[in-house]
């Protein structure tokens, strides 16, 4: 057997194991829900690819987690695509790490959207509870993303 059909088979053994372990909900607006998030993750991977700085994976993983909730199809789809399908591969074959300048965009997403937030909450006049939410949950996602998510290269 050539080295490219042992490849091959080893991506469509990777590409069925990664579907063998998501399945979609039965929740048709949830099923919504999460493609319209999908493809807004897809169309941010996409800029990624021309923008320097802006992470694809990231995205990518977004995306996957999504399609993952929704549709085998769309996530088959996001998994054998000819421009994101290799580097979503990777992740998986990985072991689901993230480099290091996309943990630190991430983070640092994070915190812009959440101070925003904050500021956006205390100029609306609430007394606290919001923006205590909004800084509680902020500081799981970068704990979460820092300590739990495993760092590649």
């Amino acid at each position: 057997m050539s080295e490219d059909a042992e490849s091959e088979i080893s991506t469509e053994a990777l590409i069925e194991m990664v579907l063998s372990e998501h399945k979609p909900t039965r929740n048709p607006v949830a099923k919504v829900i999460w493609v319209i998030l999908g493809t807004i993750f897809v169309i941010f991977a996409y800029i990624g690819i021309f923008v320097p700085g802006w992470p694809t994976t990231s995205w990518l993983v977004a995306a996957a987690f999504c399609f993952a909730r929704s549709s085998q199809k769309m996530f088959r789809w996001l998994l054998t695509n000819p421009i994101f399908g290799k580097a979503l591969l990777q992740y998986y074959q990985s072991g689901k790490t993230l480099p290091l300048h996309s943990k630190i965009l991430i983070i640092g997403i994070l915190v812009l959207v959440s101070t925003l937030s904050i500021i956006g909450l205390t100029k609306a006049g609430d007394p606290g509870f919001g923006q205590t939410t909004i800084a509680i949950v902020a500081l799981v996602g970068v704990w979460f993303i820092s300590v739990k998510v495993p760092t590649s290269n």
